[in-house]
């Protein structure tokens, strides 16, 4: 190791000498993810050297033995050619306490857990979930119609399931333990779950702008009702067109789909992952903010590792926070079990004409962004483009493409810098070149090669705010 390697982060605390306070921030380092305390080395990086016979090693580790109840690797570095002591500590299973206090580390600092965040720790650090503790509440608290409803939809996955005995029922879906409901169970088949979790539940917000709350919708009951009652919203609050194909000359022949302005089977899967993913210790409910060029899915909970919001663009594993609400939503058909919830909404959406949606995590969760057009002005102003770029996209959107001299025509440029611009928008990934060389070329939207006026997401014929008697009612295989 050398000096320009030594700055203080979530992994490396500096000493220049050792005194007690070192025992906080190794009880940080155990309860987060390890790390390494150097002794002989000021905050700001410069090696000084320490005191480091065997001696003084021994002390040190009886010292930590002692007072933390965790055993560390203590050895003694040469850097700089001056011996510097590293106490090593690896994260412990279990919470590590110092003075009272459960540490965590972040950053360069060690911070107390919240109450929530030790709930988390805990259960992770265990290997139980949440799902799976008990609650207070007994088979008295149990919507008998909740559960015949989860019967029907499960008959496919479990032919010889029935309603017969609940007790059992519950009993083999490890939804009841010592004559107790799970925290699942609850979620899944209790009357009125929100006296038990009141924050369990789904939010639907109307915007205009970025602030402005137009209307404001809340889905409760069990989780089966939030999904249906976050449907019907949709259904409510989108916009619609019918496309027409006919198939043969006959009234019968007329086939008429409805084409939402998002597909439907893409938030179904968003609102299910959503509420099956979550971390129910902290008090967040779902929220879906649907603004005029996009649509938001949030929940609370940071996406588990090895997962990162850019492997769910692709093939990955299925990792669970809530193993058992997950069970029952892959029972009643509206889940798999290979982690490919993510990859059908990205598909869902392009076969509709839509971008890709976003993945990210955001404010301690996860949220899922649903587009209707990626060109935006605001967006366009986030890569970096000027008004003369923004204009030449918008030029494009409503001709289906744009020349060079058609540039220079719309905003005002000489050639050179109508080149300059277009190729920056090339490299932005926001056109691309079609056609010939030279003055046969043509620059379209990245991804559309066709006519005029095809642009992202679908064209509107008949819109309105439809509310439909049918449709959303009622829960269905995805």
């Amino acid at each position: 190791m050398h000096r320009g390697s030594l700055t203080e982060g979530e992994e490396l605390e500096l000493k220049r000498v050792w005194s007690d306070r070192a025992l906080e921030d190794l009880a940080a380092f155990a309860n987060t993810r390890g790390g390494v305390l150097m002794i002989g080395v000021t905050d700001d990086g410069q090696v000084v050297g320490a005191h480091a016979d065997d001696r003084e090693v021994q002390r040190l580790v009886n010292i930590i033995t002692s007072r933390l109840g965790i055993t560390p690797s203590v050895q003694v570095e040469p850097i700089d050619q001056k011996p510097v002591i590293a106490i090593r500590v690896e994260p412990m299973r279990g919470l590590v306490p110092y003075n009272g206090r459960y540490l965590r580390r972040v950053g360069s600092t060690n911070r107390d857990f919240t109450q929530e965040e030790l709930a988390r720790h805990i259960l992770e650090r265990s290997g139980l979930s949440w799902d799976g503790l008990l609650s207070d509440w007994t088979l008295q608290q149990v919507d008998e119609a909740a559960l015949d409803r989860f019967v029907r939809l499960a008959k496919p996955r479990l032919p010889h399931v029935d309603t017969g005995d609940s007790t059992r029922l519950l009993q083999n879906l490890q939804l009841l333990r010592e004559d107790r409901l799970t925290n699942a169970a609850v979620l899944l088949f209790g009357k009125q779950p929100q006296q038990r979790f009141p924050t369990a539940q789904v939010r639907i917000g109307l915007f205009r702008g970025l602030t402005e709350i137009i209307d404001s919708h809340d889905c409760q009951g069990t989780l089966w009702e939030q999904l249906d009652g976050a449907m019907e919203r949709f259904r409510q609050v989108l916009k619609v067109r019918f496309d027409i194909r006919v198939d043969e000359p006959s009234l019968e022949g007329l086939q008429r789909k409805e084409v939402w302005e998002y597909p439907l089977e893409a938030l179904r899967e968003a609102v299910i992952n959503a509420i099956i993913h979550r971390d129910y210790t902290i008090p967040a409910d779902i929220q879906i903010r649907l603004y005029e060029d996009r649509l938001e899915i949030w929940n609370v909970g940071e996406l588990l590792p090895p997962l990162t919001p850019e492997s769910l663009r692709g093939a990955h594993g299925s990792v669970l926070r809530n193993p058992l609400l997950a069970q029952a939503f892959y029972f009643a058909g509206l889940i798999e079990r290979w982690g490919t919830g993510t990859t059908r909404i990205i598909a869902q959406c392009r076969e509709q004409g839509l971008p890709e949606p976003e993945f990210e995590s955001w404010q301690g969760g996860v949220r899922v962004t649903f587009l209707k057009d990626p060109y935006t002005p605001d967006r366009l102003r986030t890569l970096g483009l000027n008004d003369r770029q923004i204009r030449a996209v918008r030029y494009v959107k409503e001709h289906g493409s744009i020349s060079n001299r058609e540039y220079q025509e719309a905003v005002g440029v000489s050639k050179r810098t109508a080149s300059r611009d277009l190729e920056a928008l090339v490299e932005h990934c926001v056109l691309e070149k079609v056609g010939l060389t030279g003055r046969g070329t043509r620059y379209v939207l990245r991804g559309q090669k066709g006519d005029k006026g095809a642009t992202m997401g679908p064209q509107r014929g008949q819109m309105g705010h439809q509310k439909r008697k049918n449709g959303s009612k009622g829960l269905r295989s995805s």
